[in-house]
């Protein structure tokens, strides 16, 4: 009860611990207040203690005002230089081998994939929250990049496709076709969210993050992987194609049916084809299979240009496409379609950027397509 009433009152530092110290004997006269017939009061000890900065407890002025500078230095110039308002004052031995001081620590930031919405065989989204300490450092800007891992079984070998800065390239709408603002910081939150479009189904990509300070330093980067899911397809769609290769190929096929055969599957690319022929040999296979069939109307020559493309898609997504049934979704992904604009004129402040942004960019919406392989289970 005194923790509960004193809480309103409670000076800043002060805390209270309450803690059981058994039960009182019966033999015990200083128990005549116990609570209730056959049970003894059971006496409580409470602690008050309170925090206070050890710069607080030394009366000399001349070793408090030392002793508090020392302690800001720890806390936010990793004891190599002054807190200088909101910034560090580095040492002479507090610089790299760049050249730039080291002094504050930059903080790293956190790359993680939008846990509201999953990739899709061409896009991604990551997120981050944007954070730096009330003194040290000032993060002006980040650097995103996209690699696309070369070989499967060995994510250390990598080709480098792509370097963003997210100030120059992303704010400013100058040079980001595959790259688009989702969430920016406000007042009420710190997350930032970009959407990258532009990705190659079934293919394994990492991107990196790093923080940079005003100074031109980079913090440790971040680092998320991601394999984006198998090509989507539409299946209503290869079935009625799967139906009208059957039409052109029943009964005598003459040179424009065949030519028109030809461009259409040609036309198709290999997942759809996948699905196209699933379907034309569940319908139509007694009437031929159609392997055979593009090869005895088409000629050997087209049919193998056709059938070669086939072979595109890896084992792992050429078995989802023997699935039955193929589902397909369809989601509106908004984002924030930038105008050029130059970001340093009026300078970055984190805080304002949602309201700096939104006057320079609208927000639209994407057509995002899912597939959903075999029969929709029930919930």
């Amino acid at each position: 009860s005194w923790l509960d009433s004193g809480a309103k009152r409670m000076a800043a530092g002060v805390r209270m611990d309450c803690s059981s110290q058994g039960q009182c004997p019966y033999s015990c006269h200083l128990c005549h207040m116990s609570p209730g017939p056959g049970r003894p009061a059971e006496p409580v000890l409470l602690q008050i203690t309170k925090a206070a900065p050890l710069y607080e407890l030394v009366s000399n002025n001349h070793t408090y005002q030392a002793l508090q500078e020392a302690m800001m230095s720890m806390l936010w110039c990793s004891g190599k230089g002054d807190v200088i308002d909101d910034w560090c004052r580095c040492d002479s031995n507090a610089f790299g081998t760049d050249g730039l001081p080291t002094c504050a620590p930059l903080p790293q930031p956190r790359l993680r994939l939008s846990h509201s919405y999953e990739p899709s065989s061409s896009l991604v989204i990551v997120e981050w929250n944007h954070t730096e300490p009330p003194i040290g450092v000032r993060i002006v800007d980040y650097l995103i990049s996209q690699e696309k891992v070369t070989e499967r079984t060995d994510h250390s070998k990598m080709e480098t496709e792509t370097m963003l800065s997210f100030v120059d390239d992303i704010l400013s709408g100058a040079k980001s076709p595959c790259v688009m603002l989702g969430d920016i910081p406000d007042l009420l939150t710190s997350s930032v969210s970009m959407i990258i479009r532009c990705l190659e189904p079934d293919t394994t990509y990492m991107f990196r993050l790093w923080a940079v300070d005003n100074t031109g330093r980079r913090s440790s980067p971040s680092e998320v992987t991601i394999k984006t899911p198998c090509p989507a397809v539409d299946d209503v769609k290869a079935q009625e194609i799967a139906d009208k290769i059957y039409n052109l190929f029943n009964g005598y096929t003459s040179g424009k049916e065949q030519q028109t055969a030809y461009n259409t599957l040609m036309d198709l690319g290999s997942p759809t084809l996948h699905r196209v022929l699933y379907h034309y040999n569940q319908r139509y296979e007694s009437f031929g299979e159609f392997t055979w069939r593009c090869e005895d109307e088409l000629g050997p020559r087209k049919a193998g240009l056709i059938l070669s493309q086939l072979d595109d898609l890896s084992g792992w997504c050429r078995g989802l496409l023997q699935e039955p049934k193929i589902g397909l979704r369809r989601m509106s992904l908004k984002y924030l379609s930038c105008r050029y604009t130059d970001t340093k004129a009026f300078g970055l402040n984190w805080v304002d950027l949602g309201q700096d942004v939104r006057k320079a960019c609208d927000e639209q919406n994407l057509p995002v397509m899912y597939n959903d392989y075999g029969e929709p289970k029930e919930r």
